[in-house]
């Protein structure tokens, strides 16, 4: 009776109405949201945006505003005499106020190709990030089984002290009596106080363990909480999203882009343009007086320069080397990541065969011990026969839960390989 109380007070105490339960993904995601990596997402975000709208003032009149003043030994004169006209020659200081302005009709597509460099350059970063944030999971998933061995272990050192504390009751009564000798109830004190020695060690260990979730989760975790076991609901196990993969594919996109952008900087460009000015002399090159005026038309440009030197053929050709380079990349990280999943599942299949050996073992082990309590009680068996029954029951169950993480364990080793 004593024992179904307890196990219905720890069963209440381990309710999620007062206790706080946490997922591994709830962990991994405070893990990431609060790690300082993260912050710079957001910066890189504001950052590219910033880069489109500055690109994107190559669709606006391009206006240039500017002054000169000269002194000339020589300006350009009329020696030709005519008669009834006296042609006076312009003065050697002259000056110049001009806006000019120009609008693109036609950039060869170089605008657009700044705008997705500057888009795959963002996706290159935050994968790169991404990459990063990869070790953070990989370090909250450690410490997520670290606690739920702890607790498993504790149920179990748990369940060891009130079989071994109602043997010490019948131990007492037969001391008392005379039945039993003083040196048996001292064994089995002796396990009481290792058992509470373990405890206080896996409270630690437990304690220990809070603290650094808490610390790369930003949230206060302390040493009663517990964690759910049903964290694999979701994913599949043969798609890979690996954030490594995402970031090779974006630098191999960010390739492409920069391609177009070779070829668009020699692509033709069309524009119109107009210059209107104040100055001495205008338009007119004999006019002594300032005056205003205005030039204004359509400017071809048609780079030709790469036709004979080869720069852009070359340039293309090393932006098409660094692709299979990371072509090769990407095929090996495939290739070990495949090998390190093949190695996971095996694992996982050892993990299932043991646990289901385990059950077995479990179930001969107290059979045992309910035997020896029964010859103990009795006087039949010492108390060390006795605690050589409860430590292979005690082995036997830290075997299990051992397992059980292990395959957890395994199976988010499974989904940290592939991203998921």
């Amino acid at each position: 009776m004593r024992k179904v109380l307890k196990a219905l007070i720890l069963s209440l105490l381990a309710s999620p109405m007062l206790i706080a339960q946490h997922s591994l993904d709830e962990l991994i995601n405070a893990a990431r949201n609060h790690h300082p990596q993260q912050a710079q997402m957001a910066l890189i975000k504001e950052s590219t945006e910033l880069k489109l709208k500055e690109i994107s003032g190559a669709y606006l009149p391009q206006s240039t505003l500017g002054g000169q003043a000269t002194w000339q030994s020589e300006v350009t004169s009329i020696s030709i005499p005519l008669p009834g006209i006296d042609i006076q020659p312009p003065p050697q200081d002259q000056y110049k106020l001009t806006l000019d302005l120009q609008q693109n009709i036609w950039d060869g597509g170089l605008t657009a190709a700044r705008k997705a460099q500057a888009k795959t350059d963002q996706a290159v970063q935050e994968n790169s990030i991404a990459t990063e944030l990869i070790k953070v999971e990989e370090q909250v998933s450690q410490l997520f089984f670290g606690a739920i061995i702890a607790d498993k272990q504790r149920t179990n050192a748990n369940l060891l002290l009130d079989d071994l504390q109602a043997r010490m009751k019948v131990a007492k009564a037969a001391v008392e009596n005379g039945v039993a000798t003083r040196s048996s109830l001292l064994d089995l004190r002796a396990k009481e106080l290792e058992l509470n020695q373990k405890m206080a060690e896996i409270d630690q260990i437990k304690k220990s363990v809070m603290e650094s979730l808490s610390l790369l989760t930003g949230k206060t975790l302390d040493s009663n909480a517990t964690f759910s076991e049903d964290v694999f609901t979701s994913g599949s196990e043969d798609q890979n999203n690996r954030p490594e993969l995402a970031f090779l594919s974006a630098k191999q996109t960010s390739l492409r882009v920069g391609e177009q952008l070779i070829k668009a900087k020699n692509a033709p460009k069309l524009a119109l343009f107009a210059t209107g000015g104040y100055g001495r002399p205008g338009l007119n090159f004999l006019a002594r007086d300032f005056s205003p005026y205005f030039i204004g038309g359509v400017s071809l440009k048609i780079p030709i320069s790469h036709l004979y030197t080869g720069g852009q053929k070359t340039e293309i050709q090393q932006l098409q080397v660094v692709q299979k380079q990371l072509d090769a990349q990407k095929e090996g990280f495939l290739l070990a990541t495949e090998i390190q999943k093949s190695k996971q599942e095996n694992e996982l299949e050892r993990l299932k065969q043991l646990i289901s050996g385990d059950d077995e073992l479990i179930d001969i082990r107290e059979q045992l011990i309910r035997t020896a309590e029964t010859q103990l009680d009795n006087g039949v068996i010492t108390s060390a026969d006795y605690l050589v029954e409860l430590n292979k029951l005690d082995q036997a169950r830290q075997n299990k839960a051992i397992h059980e993480v292990q395959l957890l364990q395994t199976r988010q080793n499974i989904r940290l390989l592939l991203g998921q």
